[in-house]
């Protein structure tokens, strides 16, 4: 068996985890609270994942210019408002529904990418997905 099957399902595993931890958190604490929790927690994995992927392969980091800024504020503050949309979705007992929607991600992504900028979506790209239904 290929090393990432057991990979990605032990990732898929421990997100649910994760999930049901940030919803029993949010219960005591409320949705802003978990969501704060969830990515200052996560803030010292990603800089040791920059730090690999960057000077600790001996590989310069890109430049840093008014852009890049602009876009990392639109991105994060569109992840934090979506994860705490998902996590604001627990308290209405909607943890299957709110870990369905999440998964979409990769097709909202895809979607976005062709509406607002422009990005083409090329038959190779869409090919695990159509495969997955023609059974």
């Amino acid at each position: 068996m290929p090393l990432w099957i057991p990979i990605t399902i032990a990732a898929a595993f421990m997100q649910n985890i994760r999930s049901a931890l940030q919803k029993r958190l949010s219960d005591s604490t409320g949705t802003g609270s978990a969501t704060y929790a969830r990515f200052v927690f996560a803030l010292p994995f990603a800089l040791l994942y920059a730090y690999l992927m960057g000077p600790g392969t001996g590989t310069p980091l890109p430049g840093v210019n008014t852009s890049f800024f602009i876009h990392a504020l639109i991105g994060g503050t569109a992840q934090i408002l979506a994860t705490a949309a998902l996590i604001h979705s627990f308290s209405f007992r909607n943890f299957a529904v709110g870990t369905t929607y999440s998964k979409t991600e990769a097709l909202q992504t895809a979607l976005i990418g062709f509406l607002i900028l422009g990005e083409s979506i090329s038959a190779l790209g869409t090919r695990p997905f159509s495969s997955a239904f023609s059974a």
